[in-house]
Protein backbone atom coordinates (compact mmCIF):
# COMPACT_ATOMS: atom_id res chain seq x y z
CA UNK A 1 0.00 0.00 0.00
CA UNK A 2 2.49 2.84 -1.35
CA UNK A 3 -0.22 5.68 -1.44
CA UNK A 4 -1.20 5.38 1.92
CA UNK A 5 -4.65 5.93 3.72
CA UNK A 6 -4.71 2.25 4.75
CA UNK A 7 -6.85 1.00 7.34
CA UNK A 8 -5.99 -1.17 10.74
CA UNK A 9 -7.14 -4.30 8.63
CA UNK A 10 -4.89 -3.43 6.03
CA UNK A 11 -2.30 -3.06 8.49
CA UNK A 12 -3.05 -6.67 10.54
CA UNK A 13 -2.93 -8.72 7.01
CA UNK A 14 0.24 -6.70 5.81
CA UNK A 15 1.94 -7.81 9.27
CA UNK A 16 0.07 -11.60 9.32
CA UNK A 17 1.64 -11.99 5.69
CA UNK A 18 5.26 -11.14 6.93
CA UNK A 19 6.96 -13.89 7.62
CA UNK A 20 9.97 -12.41 9.59
CA UNK A 21 7.40 -10.89 12.36
CA UNK A 22 6.65 -13.09 14.81
CA UNK A 23 4.04 -10.81 16.68
CA UNK A 24 2.96 -7.91 16.76
CA UNK A 25 1.04 -5.45 19.14
CA UNK A 26 -1.36 -2.70 17.74
CA UNK A 27 -2.44 0.16 20.18
CA UNK A 28 -4.91 2.57 18.70
CA UNK A 29 -5.93 5.76 20.70
CA UNK A 30 -8.04 8.56 20.58
CA UNK A 31 -7.99 11.86 22.97
CA UNK A 32 -10.14 13.64 23.75
CA UNK A 33 -8.82 16.84 26.17
CA UNK A 34 -10.26 19.96 27.33
CA UNK A 35 -7.69 22.69 29.11
CA UNK A 36 -8.40 25.57 30.18
CA UNK A 37 -6.26 28.30 32.32
CA UNK A 38 -7.75 30.92 34.88
CA UNK A 39 -5.72 34.30 36.01
CA UNK A 40 -7.33 36.97 38.53
CA UNK A 41 -9.09 40.13 37.25
CA UNK A 42 -9.54 42.48 39.97
CA UNK A 43 -11.26 40.54 42.16
CA UNK A 44 -12.94 38.22 40.43
CA UNK A 45 -12.01 35.07 38.38
CA UNK A 46 -11.03 35.54 34.25
CA UNK A 47 -10.34 32.94 31.68
CA UNK A 48 -7.37 33.63 30.39
CA UNK A 49 -6.81 30.31 27.70
CA UNK A 50 -9.34 27.32 26.40
CA UNK A 51 -8.51 24.92 24.38
CA UNK A 52 -10.10 21.25 22.85
CA UNK A 53 -7.89 19.03 20.86
CA UNK A 54 -8.76 15.88 19.70
CA UNK A 55 -6.27 13.65 18.70
CA UNK A 56 -5.60 9.73 16.89
CA UNK A 57 -2.71 7.85 17.88
CA UNK A 58 -1.69 4.57 16.46
CA UNK A 59 1.48 2.59 16.99
CA UNK A 60 2.80 -0.89 16.67
CA UNK A 61 5.14 -3.12 18.64
CA UNK A 62 6.61 -5.48 16.19
CA UNK A 63 9.10 -8.83 17.40
CA UNK A 64 11.26 -10.14 14.25
CA UNK A 65 13.05 -13.36 14.56
CA UNK A 66 16.68 -13.08 13.36
CA UNK A 67 17.21 -14.76 10.62
CA UNK A 68 20.57 -17.15 11.79
CA UNK A 69 19.67 -16.64 15.46
CA UNK A 70 16.80 -18.74 16.52
CA UNK A 71 17.25 -17.40 20.20
CA UNK A 72 17.25 -13.98 19.24
CA UNK A 73 14.41 -11.45 18.14
CA UNK A 74 15.16 -7.48 17.28
CA UNK A 75 11.80 -5.73 18.55
CA UNK A 76 10.59 -1.97 17.97
CA UNK A 77 7.56 -0.02 18.54
CA UNK A 78 6.93 2.25 15.71
CA UNK A 79 3.93 5.19 15.47
CA UNK A 80 2.41 4.77 12.32
CA UNK A 81 0.52 7.24 9.89
CA UNK A 82 -2.56 6.33 7.92
CA UNK A 83 -1.41 8.77 5.06
CA UNK A 84 1.91 7.36 4.54
CA UNK A 85 3.04 4.38 2.81
CA UNK A 86 2.02 1.35 5.04
CA UNK A 87 4.25 -0.70 3.37
CA UNK A 88 7.33 1.78 3.53
CA UNK A 89 6.43 2.42 7.26
CA UNK A 90 6.50 -1.75 7.95
CA UNK A 91 10.46 -1.87 6.09
CA UNK A 92 11.55 0.55 8.42
CA UNK A 93 10.43 -0.99 11.13
CA UNK A 94 11.88 -4.24 10.81
CA UNK A 95 15.07 -2.49 9.51
CA UNK A 96 15.18 -1.08 12.81
CA UNK A 97 13.97 -3.81 15.03
CA UNK A 98 16.36 -6.06 13.20
CA UNK A 99 19.35 -3.57 14.99
CA UNK A 100 18.28 -4.72 18.28
CA UNK A 101 18.88 -7.47 20.16
CA UNK A 102 16.66 -9.28 22.82
CA UNK A 103 16.42 -13.31 24.03
CA UNK A 104 13.14 -14.14 22.42
CA UNK A 105 9.98 -14.69 23.65
CA UNK A 106 6.36 -15.33 22.60
CA UNK A 107 2.86 -13.43 23.13
CA UNK A 108 0.73 -15.96 24.59
CA UNK A 109 -0.71 -18.06 22.23
CA UNK A 110 -4.89 -18.30 24.00
CA UNK A 111 -6.55 -15.21 24.66
CA UNK A 112 -7.98 -14.67 28.00
CA UNK A 113 -12.00 -15.45 28.35
CA UNK A 114 -14.51 -13.61 30.08
CA UNK A 115 -12.40 -10.35 30.66
CA UNK A 116 -14.27 -8.12 33.48
CA UNK A 117 -16.46 -4.51 32.59
CA UNK A 118 -13.73 -2.02 34.82
CA UNK A 119 -14.86 1.33 35.76
CA UNK A 120 -11.73 3.18 34.47
CA UNK A 121 -13.28 6.39 32.89
CA UNK A 122 -16.19 8.27 34.60
CA UNK A 123 -18.52 8.13 32.02
CA UNK A 124 -19.87 11.94 32.80
CA UNK A 125 -16.30 13.32 31.42
CA UNK A 126 -17.14 10.67 28.02
CA UNK A 127 -20.37 11.48 27.55
CA UNK A 128 -20.00 15.14 27.87
CA UNK A 129 -16.50 16.67 28.55
CA UNK A 130 -17.73 20.24 27.75
CA UNK A 131 -20.64 20.21 30.39
CA UNK A 132 -17.86 18.89 32.85
CA UNK A 133 -15.84 21.40 32.10
CA UNK A 134 -18.37 24.22 32.87
CA UNK A 135 -19.81 22.25 36.32
CA UNK A 136 -16.19 22.63 37.70
CA UNK A 137 -15.45 26.18 36.57
CA UNK A 138 -18.34 26.68 38.44
CA UNK A 139 -16.52 24.95 41.29
CA UNK A 140 -13.31 26.61 40.91
CA UNK A 141 -15.35 30.13 40.90
CA UNK A 142 -16.85 29.34 44.07
CA UNK A 143 -13.80 28.72 45.72
CA UNK A 144 -11.62 31.64 44.47
CA UNK A 145 -14.71 33.83 45.59
CA UNK A 146 -14.37 33.45 49.29
CA UNK A 147 -12.82 35.86 51.13
CA UNK A 148 -8.90 34.80 52.68
CA UNK A 149 -6.04 36.60 53.86
CA UNK A 150 -4.09 35.09 50.67
CA UNK A 151 -4.56 36.57 47.56
CA UNK A 152 -5.64 34.23 44.27
CA UNK A 153 -3.23 34.21 40.97
CA UNK A 154 -3.56 31.56 38.71
CA UNK A 155 -5.20 27.89 38.03
CA UNK A 156 -5.15 25.26 35.63
CA UNK A 157 -8.33 22.32 34.39
CA UNK A 158 -7.64 19.84 32.31
CA UNK A 159 -9.91 17.22 31.41
CA UNK A 160 -9.25 14.13 29.39
CA UNK A 161 -10.56 10.96 27.56
CA UNK A 162 -8.38 8.41 26.19
CA UNK A 163 -10.56 5.33 24.12
CA UNK A 164 -7.70 2.47 23.40
CA UNK A 165 -8.15 -0.62 21.11
CA UNK A 166 -5.74 -3.42 21.70
CA UNK A 167 -4.88 -5.57 19.15
CA UNK A 168 -2.54 -8.28 19.72
CA UNK A 169 -1.45 -11.40 16.72
CA UNK A 170 -3.35 -13.89 18.89
CA UNK A 171 -6.07 -11.88 17.42
CA UNK A 172 -7.01 -10.17 20.97
CA UNK A 173 -9.14 -7.16 20.99
CA UNK A 174 -9.58 -5.42 23.68
CA UNK A 175 -11.00 -1.80 24.11
CA UNK A 176 -10.99 0.28 27.40
CA UNK A 177 -10.87 4.03 28.36
CA UNK A 178 -9.84 6.13 30.80
CA UNK A 179 -10.33 9.25 31.93
CA UNK A 180 -8.66 11.80 33.84
CA UNK A 181 -8.93 15.10 35.65
CA UNK A 182 -6.33 17.81 36.38
CA UNK A 183 -6.59 20.68 39.02
CA UNK A 184 -3.71 23.62 40.01
CA UNK A 185 -4.27 26.14 42.06
CA UNK A 186 -1.72 28.85 43.16
CA UNK A 187 -2.27 31.84 45.91
CA UNK A 188 0.45 34.19 46.84
CA UNK A 189 0.87 36.15 50.28
CA UNK A 190 2.32 39.19 51.40
CA UNK A 191 3.07 40.80 54.62
CA UNK A 192 5.96 43.29 56.11
CA UNK A 193 8.88 42.05 57.93
CA UNK A 194 10.47 43.65 60.88
CA UNK A 195 12.00 46.37 58.65
CA UNK A 196 8.98 47.54 57.50
CA UNK A 197 9.77 46.19 53.59
CA UNK A 198 6.99 43.98 51.88
CA UNK A 199 7.71 40.36 51.02
CA UNK A 200 5.72 38.00 49.05
CA UNK A 201 5.41 34.31 48.20
CA UNK A 202 3.45 31.92 46.13
CA UNK A 203 2.16 28.27 47.52
CA UNK A 204 0.89 26.24 44.45
CA UNK A 205 -1.04 22.72 45.17
CA UNK A 206 -1.95 20.22 42.05
CA UNK A 207 -4.60 17.31 42.12
CA UNK A 208 -5.22 14.36 39.87
CA UNK A 209 -8.31 12.18 39.40
CA UNK A 210 -10.15 9.47 37.47
CA UNK A 211 -13.65 10.43 38.53
CA UNK A 212 -14.85 13.59 39.53
CA UNK A 213 -16.06 12.14 42.96
CA UNK A 214 -12.61 11.89 43.88
CA UNK A 215 -11.68 15.54 42.84
CA UNK A 216 -12.21 17.44 46.15
CA UNK A 217 -11.45 21.49 44.11
CA UNK A 218 -12.98 22.94 47.51
CA UNK A 219 -10.52 21.52 50.00
CA UNK A 220 -7.88 21.89 47.42
CA UNK A 221 -8.42 25.99 47.13
CA UNK A 222 -8.74 26.17 51.10
CA UNK A 223 -5.23 24.31 51.54
CA UNK A 224 -3.43 26.06 48.63
CA UNK A 225 -4.74 29.49 50.53
CA UNK A 226 -4.12 28.46 54.04
CA UNK A 227 -0.80 27.34 53.20
CA UNK A 228 0.00 30.37 51.23
CA UNK A 229 -0.84 32.78 54.61
CA UNK A 230 1.60 30.36 56.44
CA UNK A 231 4.38 30.41 54.30
CA UNK A 232 5.94 33.65 54.88
CA UNK A 233 5.81 32.49 59.02
CA UNK A 234 8.33 29.95 59.33
CA UNK A 235 11.54 28.66 60.67
CA UNK A 236 14.32 26.74 59.57
CA UNK A 237 13.92 23.23 61.52
CA UNK A 238 16.65 22.33 63.57
CA UNK A 239 18.99 19.82 62.11
CA UNK A 240 17.56 16.17 64.07
CA UNK A 241 15.98 13.30 63.38
CA UNK A 242 12.35 13.37 63.62
CA UNK A 243 9.40 11.00 63.16
CA UNK A 244 7.74 12.28 60.01
CA UNK A 245 4.13 12.60 59.10
CA UNK A 246 3.96 11.77 55.41
CA UNK A 247 1.03 12.18 53.31
CA UNK A 248 -0.60 10.35 50.32
CA UNK A 249 1.09 11.69 47.70
CA UNK A 250 4.36 10.55 49.00
CA UNK A 251 3.38 7.46 50.32
CA UNK A 252 2.12 6.96 46.58
CA UNK A 253 5.49 7.96 45.53
CA UNK A 254 7.68 5.97 47.88
CA UNK A 255 5.47 2.24 47.31
CA UNK A 256 5.02 2.58 43.67
CA UNK A 257 9.10 2.64 43.53
CA UNK A 258 9.90 -0.22 46.20
CA UNK A 259 7.42 -2.72 44.91
CA UNK A 260 9.35 -2.61 41.58
CA UNK A 261 11.88 -4.49 44.10
CA UNK A 262 8.83 -7.95 43.37
CA UNK A 263 8.89 -7.61 39.88
CA UNK A 264 10.68 -10.09 36.75
CA UNK A 265 11.96 -7.31 35.24
CA UNK A 266 14.41 -6.32 38.49
CA UNK A 267 15.07 -10.13 39.10
CA UNK A 268 16.29 -10.90 35.29
CA UNK A 269 17.98 -7.10 34.69
CA UNK A 270 19.99 -8.06 38.30
CA UNK A 271 18.39 -5.19 39.56
CA UNK A 272 17.50 -4.68 43.57
CA UNK A 273 14.85 -7.64 44.13
CA UNK A 274 13.25 -9.25 47.20
CA UNK A 275 12.28 -13.03 47.21
CA UNK A 276 9.42 -14.29 47.93
CA UNK A 277 9.43 -15.28 51.46
CA UNK A 278 11.41 -12.20 52.48
CA UNK A 279 10.62 -9.83 54.71
CA UNK A 280 9.28 -6.50 52.98
CA UNK A 281 11.22 -4.13 55.11
CA UNK A 282 13.51 -5.71 57.01
CA UNK A 283 13.31 -6.02 61.08
CA UNK A 284 10.20 -4.05 60.75
CA UNK A 285 8.71 -3.49 64.18
CA UNK A 286 5.83 -1.05 63.55
CA UNK A 287 3.09 -1.39 61.28
CA UNK A 288 3.21 -4.86 59.34
CA UNK A 289 2.72 -3.74 55.25
CA UNK A 290 0.42 -5.95 53.25
CA UNK A 291 0.19 -4.62 49.71
CA UNK A 292 -2.37 -5.40 46.88
CA UNK A 293 -1.34 -4.93 43.05
CA UNK A 294 -5.14 -4.28 42.16
CA UNK A 295 -5.65 -3.49 38.23
CA UNK A 296 -10.02 -3.95 39.09
CA UNK A 297 -10.28 -0.71 41.39
CA UNK A 298 -12.62 1.47 40.49
CA UNK A 299 -11.51 4.49 39.15
CA UNK A 300 -7.91 3.56 39.91
CA UNK A 301 -4.85 5.47 38.34
CA UNK A 302 -4.16 2.24 36.83
CA UNK A 303 -7.50 -0.12 36.06
CA UNK A 304 -7.57 -2.34 33.11
CA UNK A 305 -8.57 -5.78 32.63
CA UNK A 306 -5.46 -7.18 30.33
CA UNK A 307 -2.12 -6.44 29.98
CA UNK A 308 -0.45 -4.67 26.57
CA UNK A 309 1.18 -8.14 26.21
CA UNK A 310 -2.33 -9.97 26.13
CA UNK A 311 -2.36 -11.22 29.90
CA UNK A 312 -5.48 -10.78 31.87
CA UNK A 313 -4.73 -8.91 34.81
CA UNK A 314 -6.33 -9.60 38.17
CA UNK A 315 -5.57 -8.37 42.13
CA UNK A 316 -2.32 -9.77 42.82
CA UNK A 317 -1.14 -10.06 46.69
CA UNK A 318 2.63 -9.12 46.95
CA UNK A 319 2.87 -8.22 50.37
CA UNK A 320 1.10 -9.90 53.30
CA UNK A 321 2.02 -8.55 57.31
CA UNK A 322 5.41 -7.50 55.74
CA UNK A 323 6.57 -11.42 54.03
CA UNK A 324 7.07 -11.31 50.20
CA UNK A 325 3.54 -13.48 48.61
CA UNK A 326 4.58 -12.89 44.84
CA UNK A 327 6.37 -11.42 42.00
CA UNK A 328 4.63 -9.26 39.58
CA UNK A 329 5.60 -11.06 35.94
CA UNK A 330 4.99 -10.11 32.43
CA UNK A 331 5.02 -11.90 30.11
CA UNK A 332 8.16 -11.55 28.51
CA UNK A 333 10.03 -11.80 31.74
CA UNK A 334 8.08 -14.43 32.77
CA UNK A 335 9.28 -16.22 29.93
CA UNK A 336 13.42 -15.71 30.47
CA UNK A 337 13.07 -16.90 34.31
CA UNK A 338 10.32 -19.76 33.74
CA UNK A 339 7.63 -19.12 35.97
CA UNK A 340 4.04 -18.21 35.33
CA UNK A 341 3.56 -14.69 34.38
CA UNK A 342 1.13 -12.47 36.82
CA UNK A 343 -0.12 -9.39 37.09
CA UNK A 344 2.18 -6.03 36.14
CA UNK A 345 -0.33 -3.20 36.40
CA UNK A 346 -2.72 -2.12 38.63
CA UNK A 347 -2.85 1.12 41.95
CA UNK A 348 -1.00 -0.12 44.11
CA UNK A 349 -3.09 -1.12 47.51
CA UNK A 350 -2.21 -0.70 51.04
CA UNK A 351 -3.97 -2.05 54.11
CA UNK A 352 -4.72 0.64 56.98
CA UNK A 353 -3.28 0.83 60.13
CA UNK A 354 -5.17 1.92 63.49
CA UNK A 355 -4.71 5.19 64.60
CA UNK A 356 -6.17 8.57 63.97
CA UNK A 357 -4.33 11.80 62.41
CA UNK A 358 -4.52 13.46 65.25
CA UNK A 359 -2.69 10.23 67.33
CA UNK A 360 -0.38 10.29 64.77
CA UNK A 361 0.69 14.03 65.34
CA UNK A 362 0.76 13.70 69.40
CA UNK A 363 3.27 10.23 68.77
CA UNK A 364 6.19 11.71 69.98
CA UNK A 365 7.26 14.28 71.88
CA UNK A 366 7.97 16.29 68.83
CA UNK A 367 6.46 15.87 65.00
CA UNK A 368 7.43 16.96 62.02
CA UNK A 369 4.45 17.02 59.42
CA UNK A 370 5.60 17.87 55.71
CA UNK A 371 2.61 19.56 53.88
CA UNK A 372 4.97 19.94 50.52
CA UNK A 373 8.42 19.11 49.17
CA UNK A 374 10.22 21.55 47.09
CA UNK A 375 10.24 18.29 44.90
CA UNK A 376 10.79 14.37 46.23
CA UNK A 377 13.70 12.67 44.69
CA UNK A 378 12.81 8.90 45.26
CA UNK A 379 15.21 6.26 43.75
CA UNK A 380 13.03 2.88 43.24
CA UNK A 381 16.82 0.51 43.32
CA UNK A 382 18.25 1.86 46.78
CA UNK A 383 14.81 2.80 48.23
CA UNK A 384 15.82 6.50 49.24
CA UNK A 385 14.52 9.65 49.04
CA UNK A 386 15.10 13.49 49.47
CA UNK A 387 13.84 16.78 49.11
CA UNK A 388 13.84 20.51 50.48
CA UNK A 389 11.03 20.72 52.26
CA UNK A 390 8.71 23.77 50.42
CA UNK A 391 6.30 23.82 53.86
CA UNK A 392 5.96 21.91 57.14
CA UNK A 393 4.53 22.13 60.71
CA UNK A 394 6.28 20.99 64.18
CA UNK A 395 4.61 19.74 66.77
CA UNK A 396 5.82 20.18 70.40
CA UNK A 397 3.89 18.08 72.55
CA UNK A 398 5.63 18.92 75.71
CA UNK A 399 4.86 22.58 75.49
CA UNK A 400 1.72 22.43 72.59
CA UNK A 401 3.42 24.68 70.62
CA UNK A 402 3.00 24.54 66.41
CA UNK A 403 5.59 25.66 64.17
CA UNK A 404 5.68 26.48 59.95
CA UNK A 405 8.91 24.84 58.69
CA UNK A 406 10.51 25.88 55.50
CA UNK A 407 13.74 24.96 53.93
CA UNK A 408 16.38 21.93 55.18
CA UNK A 409 17.07 19.18 53.47
CA UNK A 410 15.48 15.70 54.64
CA UNK A 411 16.81 12.54 53.66
CA UNK A 412 15.67 9.17 54.25
CA UNK A 413 15.32 4.98 53.07
CA UNK A 414 12.60 3.56 52.99
CA UNK A 415 14.57 0.07 54.30
CA UNK A 416 15.73 2.27 57.56
CA UNK A 417 12.50 4.42 57.53
CA UNK A 418 9.56 1.99 57.20
CA UNK A 419 10.78 -0.26 60.28
CA UNK A 420 8.71 1.75 62.71
CA UNK A 421 6.03 2.91 60.18
CA UNK A 422 2.51 3.72 61.70
CA UNK A 423 -0.41 4.30 59.62
CA UNK A 424 -3.30 5.87 59.31
CA UNK A 425 -6.31 4.28 59.60
CA UNK A 426 -8.45 5.86 57.27
CA UNK A 427 -7.48 5.75 53.73
CA UNK A 428 -7.35 8.46 50.19
CA UNK A 429 -7.33 7.24 46.80
CA UNK A 430 -4.60 8.71 44.87
CA UNK A 431 -3.94 9.07 41.44
CA UNK A 432 -0.78 10.42 38.91
CA UNK A 433 -0.31 10.83 35.55
CA UNK A 434 2.78 12.47 33.87
CA UNK A 435 3.67 13.29 30.52
CA UNK A 436 6.45 10.86 29.39
CA UNK A 437 4.17 7.68 29.95
CA UNK A 438 1.01 6.24 29.09
CA UNK A 439 0.48 4.33 32.09
CA UNK A 440 -0.94 6.13 35.00
CA UNK A 441 0.35 5.93 39.14
CA UNK A 442 -2.30 4.67 41.10
CA UNK A 443 -2.71 4.59 45.15
CA UNK A 444 -5.20 3.34 47.38
CA UNK A 445 -4.16 3.53 51.07
CA UNK A 446 -3.89 5.32 54.41
CA UNK A 447 -4.18 9.35 54.14
CA UNK A 448 -1.05 9.78 56.27
CA UNK A 449 1.85 7.65 57.75
CA UNK A 450 4.22 8.62 60.33
CA UNK A 451 8.05 7.43 59.80
CA UNK A 452 10.29 6.71 62.28
CA UNK A 453 13.72 8.23 62.97
CA UNK A 454 14.24 10.60 59.63
CA UNK A 455 17.54 12.72 58.89
CA UNK A 456 16.27 16.52 58.66
CA UNK A 457 19.72 18.79 58.17
CA UNK A 458 18.79 22.58 58.24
Amino acid sequence: MKNGNWTLENLKSHLNARKTIKGWIIVQEHLQRRERYFLREGKALAIDQDRLVNMHSLSAKLMIQHPDRPDRQGEITKKLFPALSLSEQIDSAIESALQTDHQTWSLPAEIPAQLPQLKSSDPRIGEDIEKVMQQLTAQIEQAVSKSRKSEFNSAELFLSNHARELHVSNGLTHRYSQSRVYVEAAYSFRKANAQGEMQSDEYLSTQWAVSLDDLPIQKLFEETADHAEHSLDTEKPPTAHYPVIVSADVLATLFNGHVSQLTAVNAYNGLPSLKVGSDFIPNAKGDLLTITLDPTLDFGADTLAVSSQGVAQRPLKLVEKNRVLACAADRQHAEYLKIAPSTIRGSVVVEPGSLSYAELKTSAPRVLEILQFSGLFADPNSGTFSSEIRLARLYDNVTGETKYIKGGSLSGSIVDNFQGIKLSKNRVKHAHFSAGSPDGQGYFGPEHALLSNVSVVS
